[in-house]
C-alpha cells in the first residue's frame, strides 16, 4: 500500500515538474515571441495613400482636384437614433448587414450612405458618436470642377492590384489623358503607418511610420477662355454640317464627330486642344458610380466619345501638299514659276485621275496649286519627275524623307497615351503590308495626303507652325510646368528656301480661291490670315469625306495657329473654313458671323 502511494506520489511530482517546466519556457522563453504574436491581433501596418496632384490651366483654373469624401460605414449590430440617421440621409428601411463573404465589407463594413453633404457632417458626426459599430470613412474622390478639356486632362479610376501592380485596392489611378501621362509626378509616394484597432478592426490610434509625398501639381498651357471657345465651336459645328449634309441629300446628324487645336507658334505652347463628342469625367470617379452614364459613354459605338480626335490618325488631304510643294521645290523637281495645266483629270496606268473641280481650271504655277488645292498640277509634278515609272523612285524617297522631317510619321511627344503616330508609307512598309513593291499609282496618292497616309491634328498643327515660322519648327507642348518647373520649348530647323513661296500659296487659298468669302477681303476680314484645307476621302461617298482646315494669323509675325478637322463633313470650305473663322473672330473678340 505504501509503495503503491509513493508511486502515484512520484507520478504527481514528475507531472507538476513537467507542467512547472513547460510554463516556465512559456512565460520567460517565449515572452517575446507571445508579445509579438499578440501584438499583430490588435496592430498591423497600413499604407498610407498619397494625396494626387492637381491638374490647372495657364491661368491657375483648376482642371483636376481632390476632395475629401464622407461615407457612413456599418459593422453590424444594434444601431441606436437609426430613425434620426434615416431623415438626416433619407435613407430607407434598415440598415444592411456587412457581407463577409466580401474582402471590403469584411474589413470596413456596408456602406450605408455615400458621399455625405459637407453641410450634413456634423449632424451625422453626432448621431454616431459612441456607437463602436457606426462610423464616418474619409476617403479622396477625384474631382473635375469645370469639365474643360475632358480628353485632354483625363480621368481616374480606382486602382485594382492586378490591373494596376503596385497600387493598393481604392488608390485613384490615370487612365486616360494627362492623368494617365503624368501619372508617375501626379500620384506621388506611399507611405506607412501603424494601426491598432479593436476586435471588431475600429481603429482605435495610428502612428505614422513612413509619410506619403503628395503627388505634384501639373499646369498646362491651356488657356480656359479658349478652350471654351474651342469647345462651344465645334459644337455649333453642327449647323455647317448639316447644311452640307441636306446639299447632298445625306441624312442628317445629332453630334458633330471632330477636334479642334489652337497654339502659339512661337512657343508651341497649346492653347486649345478640343475634341467631340465630349463627356463627363465625374461620371468615372464620382462614388456610388451610375451604371447607366458609364454604360453610355463606355458602350457608344458609333460617337466613341472617349475618343481623342485631336491625337488620332486620318489621311490628312490636301493639307499634305504643304509637303509636297516644299519637296517639289527645295529638291530642284520645279521652280516656283514652274506651270502645270489644272485640268479636271489626266489619264495614267489605264485609270482616269481626277481632279476635284470637274473642268479645266488653266495653268497653274505652285502658289495657285496650293490655293485651288489643285490635284492634276501635283499629278502632272510627280509624273515629270525622273524615273517616275520605276516605282519607288527619287521623288517618292525625297517626299517621304522631308514627309519626316516635317513630323509626318512619329508622335510630337505630348504625355497622352493616346497619341497615334500616324503614317508615312514607304516601300519598305508596302511589301509588308501587301508583298508587292511601290507602284507609282502609290505615289500619285501619297502626293495628295491619300491612299496610306495617315496624320494626327496634332501633326498637322506642328506642320502649319513650321510653315508659320518659315522652317523654324517648335514642337507643340501642352505642359507649362510641373512641381512649379517651367518646361522649355523644343525646337529644330527644317532645311528649305522656298517658305515665303509656300506662305504666298496658303494666303492665295484665303484671298483668291475657295476660303475668300469666309476669310478673306471679300469678307472683310480683320488681319491677314493664311491656310490650307483638305478633304479626305475615307470609302463612305460623296458628302461624308473627312474635313480639315490649318492656317495661322496675322500673316507676319503669327500669333496663333489653328487646325480644324471634322470627321464625315463633307465639304472643307462649306465646314472646316466657317469654324476656323469662328473661332478666330472669338480669339479676336469680335461677335457676328
Amino acid at each position: 500500500m505504501i509503495s503503491r502511494l509513493r508511486l502515484l506520489l512520484a507520478v504527481l511530482l514528475t507531472f507538476l515538474v513537467i507542467f512547472t517546466g513547460r510554463l516556465m519556457y512559456l512565460q520567460l522563453a517565449m515572452a517575446e515571441q507571445f508579445t509579438a504574436l499578440s501584438a499583430q491581433n490588435f496592430l498591423e501596418e497600413q499604407r498610407i495613400s498619397p494625396l494626387r496632384g492637381r491638374i490647372l490651366a495657364r491661368d491657375g483654373t483648376v482642371l483636376a482636384d481632390n476632395r475629401i469624401a464622407y461615407d457612413l460605414m456599418f459593422t453590424g449590430g444594434p444601431v441606436e437614433h437609426w430613425e434620426r440617421l434615416q431623415f438626416v440621409l433619407t435613407m430607407d428601411g434598415e440598415p444592411r448587414e456587412p457581407d463577409l463573404s466580401q474582402k471590403d465589407e469584411r474589413e470596413q463594413g456596408a456602406v450605408l450612405a455615400w458621399n455625405i453633404p459637407d453641410r450634413l457632417i456634423p449632424g451625422v458626426e453626432e448621431l454616431v458618436a459612441g456607437q463602436p459599430n457606426l462610423y464616418l470613412r474619409e476617403r479622396i474622390e477625384r474631382s473635375y470642377p469645370t469639365n474643360l478639356a475632358a480628353h485632354l486632362v483625363g480621368y481616374t479610376t480606382l486602382a485594382d492590384p492586378v490591373r494596376f501592380p503596385g497600387y493598393a485596392k481604392d488608390e485613384l489611378v490615370g487612365v486616360m489623358g494627362i492623368e494617365a501621362g503624368m501619372e508617375r509626378q501626379l500620384f506621388g509616394a506611399a507611405g506607412s503607418k501603424l494601426v491598432e484597432v479593436n476586435n471588431r478592426r475600429v481603429m482605435l490610434r495610428e502612428t505614422e511610420l513612413v509619410p506619403a509625398q503628395p503627388g505634384t501639381d501639373v499646369v498646362l498651357t491651356v488657356d480656359p477662355q479658349l478652350q471654351r471657345l474651342a469647345e462651344d465651336v465645334l459644337l455649333q459645328a453642327i449647323e455647317y454640317v448639316n447644311a452640307d449634309h441636306a446639299r447632298n441629300k445625306l441624312p442628317l446628324v445629332e453630334t458633330v464627330r471632330g477636334s479642334l487645336l489652337a497654339a502659339d507658334p512661337d512657343t508651341g505652347e497649346l492653347l486649345a486642344m478640343a475634341s467631340t463628342p465630349s463627356f463627363d469625367q465625374n461620371i468615372f470617379t464620382h462614388r456610388p458610380t451610375d451604371p447607366e452614364e458609364l454604360a453610355a459613354v463606355l458602350n457608344d459605338g458609333i460617337y466613341f466619345p472617349l475618343q481623342n480626335r485631336a491625337v488620332e490618325a486620318y489621311p490628312p488631304a490636301s493639307t499634305f501638299k504643304m509637303v509636297t510643294s516644299s519637296t517639289l521645290l527645295d529638291d530642284g523637281y520645279l521652280s516656283p514659276g514652274t506651270r502645270f495645266a489644272c485640268s479636271a483629270g489626266l489619264r495614267y496606268g489605264g485609270i482616269l485621275w481626277q481632279n476635284w473641280a470637274t473642268y479645266d481650271r488653266g495653268n497653274y504655277d505652285v502658289t495657285d496649286a496650293i490655293g485651288d488645292s489643285c490635284n492634276t498640277f501635283y499629278w502632272r509634278a510627280a509624273l515629270a519627275t525622273p524615273d517616275f515609272s520605276r516605282g519607288w523612285a527619287p521623288f517618292i524617297r525625297d517626299l517621304t524623307e522631308r514627309a519626316r522631317e516635317f513630323g509626318y510619321g512619329s508622335l510630337v511627344g505630348v504625355p497622352l497615351p493616346e497619341e497615334k503616330a500616324g503614317r508615312v508609307p514607304d516601300e519598305e512598309w508596302v511589301r509588308g503590308a501587301t508583298g508587292e513593291p511601290w507602284y507609282p499609282g502609290y505615289t500619285l496618292n501619297t502626293t495628295i495626303g491619300q491612299g496610306d497616309v495617315l496624320a494626327t491634328p496634332l501633326q498637322t498643327l506642328q506642320s502649319v507652325i513650321t510653315l508659320a515660322n518659315s522652317g523654324r519648327m517648335v514642337v507643340p507642348r501642352v505642359v507649362k510646368s510641373v512641381g512649379g518647373v517651367e518646361k522649355p520649348s523644343e525646337e529644330r530647323i527644317v532645311p528649305g528656301r522656298f517658305w515665303s513661296t509656300l506662305r504666298t500659296g496658303m494666303r492665295k487659298m484665303i484671298t483668291d480661291y475657295g476660303s475668300s468669302s469666309f476669310l478673306g477681303p471679300a469678307a472683310q476680314f480683320p488681319i491677314e490670315v493664311a491656310g490650307k484645307t483638305g478633304t479626305a476621302e475615307n470609302g463612305q461617298g460623296v458628302g461624308l469625306e473627312h474635313v480639315w482646315f490649318m492656317g495661322y494669323a496675322p500673316l507676319e509675325e503669327p500669333e496663333i495657329a489653328v487646325v480644324v478637322f471634322i470627321e464625315y463633313a463633307g465639304s472643307s470650305s462649306a465646314v472646316a473654313v466657317p469654324v476656323a473663322r469662328d473661332f478666330l473672330l472669338g480669339y479676336l473678340g469680335i461677335e457676328g458671323r
